[in-house]
Formats: structure tokens, sequence, C-alpha cells
């Protein structure tokens, strides 16, 4: 009785390494990836990533753009928060983004409703009451920052300024639910399709942030992949310059992907969306772009690379200060 879900096993397994060696073979044809900004008339853009910080205060380095994904606090408060404002604040970076985190529970009035005991006695201040400083907080929203030169803090006396720049950030604080907590999400296709998240074009300098991962992409924890599928849709359709995020502690890092279709199909294997005609699509696109790039038909952006950051700070079970913060250069 049980010989036929050993042979389901052994059909996806043998399915699953097959699609690792079209997608291993695919990235061997592949172009050198663009990681950085390759315009010699535009300075590159220094973005310092960090996230999970639970009350320590890092040293930061300076940079451009600092962005902080999350849990910036331990338990929420409104002392907690404030202090992790003034601290952000105090940076010298000129622009400054802040989400929140499933710990940063001040800033999810909904969540406070349900569960009036995690206001910690406080009875009188809300998030009304922060004073934000120079910091821009996003939820399920986004900015436009220009940029003219590189910022004062490390630009060379005597070089050139570049011409001007702009990214789009969009930033969001949720997570899929695992225990009541601020910011939590049932997984599911509507969540995402329903977000600003989903109302964005593909566009060159987009910067993603949300506090937790996507799927199969600096996610794992244990032998558990915590990332959301759903979440990986969206950022596989928009090829975002850059996705910022934390909340996996275990998995801080950086990581370059092209997201073409072949990764595409690739990542659907893996979730379980796809089957064997994925597969051989796959394959198809394997050889198309093998073929294509031999004769030098069309133009390939396959070079053009998403890089993933899981900028957690902490780890071990009493959240210490392990990792370091990661700066990126576009």
């Amino acid at each position: 009785m049980q010989q036929p879900t050993i042979n389901i096993k052994t059909r996806c397994r043998r399915k699953l390494d097959l699609t690792t060696k079209l997608l291993n073979l695919h990235i061997s044809n592949l172009p050198a990836l663009s990681t950085s900004n390759e315009q010699p008339n535009e300075s590159p853009i220094r973005i310092v990533c960090v996230s999970d910080t639970h009350n320590h205060q890092p040293v930061l380095p300076p940079g451009d753009i600092l962005i902080h994904a999350g849990d910036l606090t331990e338990s929420g408060s409104f002392d907690e928060v404030q202090a992790g404002l003034d601290w952000l604040s105090s940076q010298s970076h000129p622009h400054k983004i802040l989400i929140a985190g499933n710990h940063d529970v001040l800033l999810d009035e909904i969540f406070l409703e349900r569960y009036p005991d995690r206001r910690y006695g406080e009875t009188t201040r809300t998030k009304a009451d922060l004073n934000w400083g120079s910091v821009t907080y996003l939820e399920d929203s986004t900015m436009t920052i220009t940029l003219p030169t590189r910022a004062a803090t490390h630009e060379p006396e005597g070089v050139t300024k570049g011409i001007e720049r702009r990214v789009t950030v969009y930033g969001s604080p949720y997570t899929p639910i695992y225990t009541p907590s601020a910011f939590q999400y049932h997984p599911s296709p509507e969540f995402w399709e329903n977000s600003k998240l989903a109302t964005l074009p593909p566009q060159d300098n987009l910067i993603v942030v949300t506090h937790g991962p996507p799927k199969f992409y600096l996610d794992r924890r244990d032998f558990h992949r915590a990332g959301c599928p759903y979440l990986l849709q969206e950022i596989t359709r928009l090829r975002p310059r850059l996705h910022v995020f934390g909340h996996i502690h275990a998995a801080h890092g950086r990581v370059d992907v092209v997201l073409d279709r072949v990764r595409e199909a690739y990542d659907d294997i893996r979730i379980g969306w796809g089957g064997w005609g994925t597969l051989a699509w796959m394959a198809v696109l394997v050889g198309w772009n093998k073929a294509k790039r031999v004769i030098g038909f069309g133009k390939s952006d396959a070079s053009k690379a998403t890089t993933f950051v899981n900028a957690s700070v902490v780890g071990g079970r009493q959240n210490e200060l392990t990792n370091d913060v990661v700066v990126i250069e576009l």
C-alpha cells in the first residue's frame, strides 16, 4: 500500500533534480550579472540596509539612503519605538526609511484593538504621538527619492558630481501569520493582489522593502523555508533592483538573482505550482535563450539582477548583535 507514495516521491525528486540541472545550465550561459550602476556620468547610490535591531543601536556606515526593514523594537512599546526613531533620526543619511515588523506592535492599531494587553499599560500615548524626526515611515506605500549627487559623508573631494537620479521605494510591514503579533496575514494570492505593490509597474531603480522574505530567497530557518510564495510572485513580476527584508535572523546575507522566465519556472516547480509541463517549458526557454545568445538575436536583459538582502543584525535566542550591516551600491 505504501509503494505508490514512494513512487510519487521519487518522481518529484527526479523532477526537482532535472529542474536544478536546467537552471544551472541556464546560469552558465548568462552574461555577467549587473549588480551596480554602470552609467559613467552617474554617481552610485549607496544604500545602508538594516533590520531586526530589536532595541539595539548598531553603528551604521554612511550612505545616501538608510533602510530599516522592521522589528526596530523588542516589545513594541511607545518608549521603545520613540527611542528607535530618535536613533534613526540622529544618523547622517539624507534619506531614512522605516517599515514596521511584527514586534513593533504600537504601529499596528488594528492589532492593539484585538490585543489591548500588548499596550503594556500605555493608556494615553499612541502612534499619533510619536516624533518621527527625519524618518519616513512606509506602510503599504511608496515614495520617490531624488538624488542629485552621492551623500557628502562619503564623496571624496574633487569628484565631479553626477546627474540627478531617482529611485522609487515601496514598503510593507506584513509577514505570514504564525503567532499573534503585529502586521500578519494568512498567505494567499489575494493579499498581495490587493496591495499597493500589485499596482506598481516594472521599472528601473525600484526598491522593495518588506519585513518578511519571499519564498526561497534568504528565508531558511532550520529546515523550514519561511518566505511567502505570493510575495515572490510579485517580486518576480516587478524584478526590482533591490529587495530588502529581515524577520528570519538566521538567513542574514545577500544574493543576486536574475528573475527571468527560466527562474520563474524553476521557482514554480519548487513551490509545487508547476509540473512536468512546466519543466518542459523551462527546457525550451533554456534552449531558446542559449540560441539567442549564440546568434546574437534580440536584446536580452538577462544580466539585470535583483539583489536580495536579508538585513537582520541579531541572532541567537537572546537576539544579540551578531550580523553586519549590509551596504549596497546601485
